[in-house]
């Protein structure tokens, strides 16, 4: 009897030193028994994750130091919340050198055997090595789901609701997820772990990455980004970020082996487009009575609206001419409207609405034999322009 006394006092003690030394705290996950399996995860790995948003950020990435130090901090974050996604079903990428810390991600699982309907991206690579996947962003995780289809995983906000996760959730919402214009990335899940809210998205491809081979590809991408623009500006939204490497389209595409070379063939009718993204969104501002504009998305615009709407048309013309002037043979007044769009100080300037309504026009005039005609052009990049120097290469005929 004194023994265990002596054991009960003994294991009290150590218990209290190690608390002392080291508190623990709890860590809300759904469910009492996941909770406490995280907290005692959390702290055996000394809590590497925490409810502020701020636990994502880096520091200088030009400093080599810095960079490697948050770049294995990241790491680190995402491999102990491996178990967490993997219990919702969705089974994080894995890096294909665990040695090196810039080592491609490959995926865990096998892929899916049957084609991919929407939201998910077709996929039209053989094998598993074209879908890996660099690992460029701190937020940015890739996955699959159960049945082997591609996603990401993206942190989006702490406990704190960022601009970025409001955005989400707006244009997700039933009022405006079903508007044919509405061309953002959907949202397929959205998970909590102790504060920290995740989007779970479908795996596209960035729409540059393959090649525009015919007018038509090249139109439907002009229209897709002009239209989905026109959208989010009548829902006095901005977009704040509207560069090549935030718009994607629903595949997934290997990349040839010759350095420069794209896979043409992939930009049917049925190819859709989408925004991604939404950071530096300017959102609407709720209405009155209302903690969020879900209720009424186009109450009223943010005071720094106008100027983010006109700032957001000239950035993405910028984006949309590296590929649209390639086709101002065919189109002749392209270019004036992309000029017209760039003008961000006239007062002429056309707004995302009636930029669209303009490029409708310009295109109303092509016949079927013009939208079938192969581009003669790769991009025009600040009046350069590099021309095709062999025929499109078509993944059909690899």
């Amino acid at each position: 009897m004194i023994m265990n006394a002596l054991s009960i006092s003994l294991g009290g003690g150590v218990l209290a030193a190690t608390y002392l030394w080291k508190p623990i705290r709890w860590v809300r996950v759904r469910g009492f028994w996941s909770s406490l399996y995280w907290t005692i995860r959390s702290w055996l790995w000394n809590y590497p994750i925490t409810a502020n948003y701020a636990v994502w950020d880096t520091g200088d990435p030009n400093d080599p130091e810095v960079s490697e130090r948050d770049t294995r901090r990241l790491l680190r974050m995402w491999r102990f919340l491996r178990p967490f996604f993997s219990s919702r079903g969705y089974h994080p990428y894995v890096p294909k050198d665990t040695a090196n810390i810039d080592s491609n991600l490959v995926p865990s699982t096998a892929k899916s055997s049957g084609q991919h309907s929407f939201p998910f991206a077709s996929c039209l690579y053989k094998t598993e090595e074209d879908a890996e996947y660099f690992f460029y962003s701190p937020f940015v995780w890739p996955a699959r789901d159960g049945t082997g289809r591609d996603v990401i995983i993206k942190a989006v906000s702490g406990s704190n609701p960022t601009k970025e996760l409001r955005a989400l959730r707006l244009l997700n919402s039933d009022t405006l997820r079903d508007d044919p214009r509405n061309h953002t990335i959907p949202v397929l899940d959205y998970l909590e772990f102790n504060g920290q809210v995740f989007a779970v998205m479908p795996r596209w491809n960035v729409a540059i990455w393959a090649d525009f081979a015919t007018v038509g590809e090249v139109v439907r991408y002009g229209q897709a980004f002009l239209e989905a623009t026109a959208f989010l500006h009548e829902h006095n939204i901005a977009h704040g970020d509207t560069i090549l490497q935030n718009m994607v389209m629903d595949v997934m595409v290997p990349r040839p082996k010759e350095f420069g070379v794209l896979f043409a063939g992939v930009r049917g009718p049925e190819r859709k487009y989408a925004f991604i993204d939404f950071e530096t969104a300017t959102l609407p501002v709720p209405s009155s009575g209302s903690s969020s504009p879900e209720a009424n998305p186009s109450y009223s615009p943010a005071p720094e609206f106008a100027i983010a709407s006109k700032r957001e048309v000239s950035r993405l013309a910028s984006a949309l001419e590296v590929h649209l002037r390639c086709v101002e043979d065919i189109i002749p007044d392209l270019g004036t409207l992309l000029n017209s769009m760039k003008d961000y100080d006239s007062p002429h300037q056309p707004s995302a609405a009636a930029a669209l309504s303009q490029y409708e026009e310009l295109c109303s005039f092509l016949s079927t034999d013009d939208m079938h005609r192969e581009v003669k052009m790769l991009r025009w990049d600040h009046g350069v322009i590099t021309y095709r120097k062999s025929p499109p290469l078509y993944i059909s005929d690899c």
